[in-house]
């Protein structure tokens, strides 16, 4: 039988104290980075990972946080994640990335892993389940929700204001001259929904009514957006002035599709997306979007889950403002 190796292998062959290596070990900033890197170099050397469930039993948990996200391939998530990785890795923590695909069984399976004590925390982008026993997990301060939450409970959650970046948005596609506006979303029709209250609320308030069937649901990608421009072509169906639509990814879609079928943006068609992410300004025409700070959201998040699990002060919330970013897909 091969020799289990400890952490006292890897002091005797670094010259380190225990101490010294399970602080490495932790990220504690007080190691330098050059006996960091003589201790991995001699854990990677003899084989030896430290042992979480030890850790925990040493009142050290597991230090591995869990973020919770809906898809993946929406790259909002991804600049999310990537924003609260960078921060707790920075803290000596490890993010692990949990993907739902907006199935409440799966998501119930992540939090289960954290009832468990096999993650320390949790961090939720998105949430389908509130029951007691869920809320009493987020009023503790081991889940810190942030970015949406539709649903009836009173979450503390961390986002912008979502009611009023849709309303200025939409406000100014009615300034252009639209009047007949869609209004596309990924998930389904959702009285919670502020984007869509927003949204309404601006439509209301310029005296214009909003057709029902200008309402599209379950749309992710750029090819989503393509088929729903294609179908509303195809079925001559009533065809809308312009779209918001809650990411960029489905406005580069309709974009697309726009231009396939010579319609012209932004004389025939407007269209706003949501996020600012990298692929709205290299499109042709650029695309109009509402710019939110991801990389803000996603760090406080981050610090705020720190804060709950070491009982310090939680930090003041800066201003998570957004930004209309006027480009060539209105006129």
């Amino acid at each position: 039988m091969s020799k289990v190796t400890k952490i006292g292998d890897v002091a005797e062959k670094t010259g380190y104290s225990i101490t010294t290596i399970s602080r490495a070990i932790n990220g504690n900033p007080n190691v330098s980075d050059k006996t960091k890197k003589k201790i991995f170099a001699a854990m990677k050397e003899l084989n030896y990972y430290p042992n979480n469930i030890a850790q925990q039993f040493r009142g050290q948990g597991t230090k591995m946080i869990g973020v919770v996200i809906s898809f993946i391939t929406n790259p909002f998530f991804a600049y999310l994640v990537d924003a609260i990785e960078r921060y707790l890795s920075r803290e000596g923590f490890q993010v692990v990335m949990l993907q739902t695909l907006e199935n409440p069984a799966k998501e119930l399976q992540f939090i289960e892993m954290l009832q468990k004590k096999q993650l320390d925390g949790l961090i939720m982008a998105n949430l389908e389940n509130d029951t007691e026993e869920i809320k009493a997990l987020v009023e503790s301060g081991k889940i810190v929700l942030c970015n949406r939450y539709l649903g009836n409970e009173n979450l503390a959650i961390i986002n912008i204001d979502e009611t009023k970046a849709a309303y200025q948005a939409t406000n100014y596609l009615i300034e252009c001259g639209y009047k007949r506006l869609a209004y596309c979303t990924g998930g389904i029709k959702n009285k919670n929904d502020n984007r869509f209250k927003g949204f309404i609320q601006a439509v209301i308030e310029n005296g214009l009514s909003f057709d029902e069937s200008l309402y599209f649901e379950r749309l992710l990608t750029i090819e989503d957006g393509e088929k729903l421009l294609t179908k509303i072509l195809e079925d001559k169906t009533t065809i809308p002035d312009a779209f918001f639509s809650n990411g960029d990814t489905v406005a580069a879609g309709i974009l697309y599709a726009a231009k396939k079928y010579g319609i012209s943006v932004p004389e025939d068609l407007g269209i706003i997306g949501f996020d600012n992410q990298p692929i709205a300004k290299v499109l042709n025409p650029a695309l109009t979007t509402i710019e939110q700070p991801i990389k803000e959201l996603g760090e406080f998040s981050a610090q705020v889950l720190l804060a709950n699990l070491q009982g310090t002060n939680i930090p003041i919330a800066p201003n998570f403002e957004t930004k209309l970013i006027i480009r060539e897909t209105t006129k």
